[in-house]
């Protein structure tokens, strides 16, 4: 497929996620509608067999580019995928999450007739050891740089900006909180993300969320407002503790 007849880039970091990649490329596979795409899964330095299960599913589908790279991170991983991206619209899904059949349908239509440059929606939780479902997550209507400031209520699952109005924008050089940092910029170049209509895709909750992560996650998180969007101690420490008090509310 040409370049130049892409209209989404679908963005997946993996790391050691062969277990659960087959399902995530199907969702992609099973979307409705007649769009033409490219998945560009990023392998970050995975130890088990991701590369083996990678090649697999790239000999049958002319849909996937695969990239590889020393282990870097997620926000690493996925600014690889955006510099390789030929779609006008960059979307976001991780390895552990699926879309539903609708999503692209729903999201991509949606961002075409309203002249949406940054679009977001609401998504099913399952929890990730059982497979059962938890109260969805209702997104904002809209989101505005300010709102983004005190929190993030974007899910990078349902995420997608068109790089044509906004040009290639990238996730700040953090471990976590990486993908919050790329929609301050968003928003702060092209204003509010709008939320596309209807529940079009699934996050997986639970796994690993030891207090050392939270901690580190609240660092880079402190070090985007600093360095990122060049705030003031005062200001920043005053935003790190409304951020972290949205997130232990909406983790109840």
């Amino acid at each position: 497929m040409s370049s130049s007849s892409i209209q989404v880039s679908i963005i997946t970091p993996v790391y050691n996620g062969a277990d659960h990649l087959p399902r995530v490329i199907n969702s992609v596979c099973n979307q409705d509608g007649d769009f033409s795409y490219e998945h560009i899964i990023i392998d970050d330095g995975s130890s088990d067999s991701t590369a083996a299960v990678l090649e697999e599913w790239s000999d049958r589908d002319d849909k996937l580019l695969c990239l590889f790279q020393p282990n870097r991170g997620a926000g690493a991983a996925r600014n690889l995928g955006i510099e390789a991206a030929s779609g006008r619209y960059i979307a976001f899904l991780d390895s552990d999450d699926l879309w539903l059949p609708g999503k692209l349908l729903a999201q991509i239509g949606f961002m075409q007739s309203k002249r949406v440059a940054f679009s977001h929606g609401d998504y099913e939780q399952r929890n990730r050891q059982t497979g059962a479902s938890q109260p969805s997550f209702v997104a904002p209507d809209q989101v505005s740089y300010r709102d983004l400031l005190h929190s993030c209520p974007i899910g990078c699952l349902t995420a997608a900006y068109d790089q044509e109005a906004l040009g290639k924008v990238y996730m700040p050089d953090v471990r976590r909180g990486q993908d919050w940092g790329l929609w301050l910029a968003l928003t702060r170049k092209g204003g509010p993300a709008h939320k596309y209509p209807g529940v079009h895709a699934v996050y997986h909750a639970g796994g690993n969320s030891l207090s050392t992560n939270k901690l580190a996650k609240l660092r880079d998180i402190y070090a985007i407002y600093r360095e990122q969007e060049a705030l003031g101690v005062f200001a920043s420490g005053w935003y790190l503790a409304h951020h972290a008090a949205s997130a232990m509310r909406k983790q109840r």
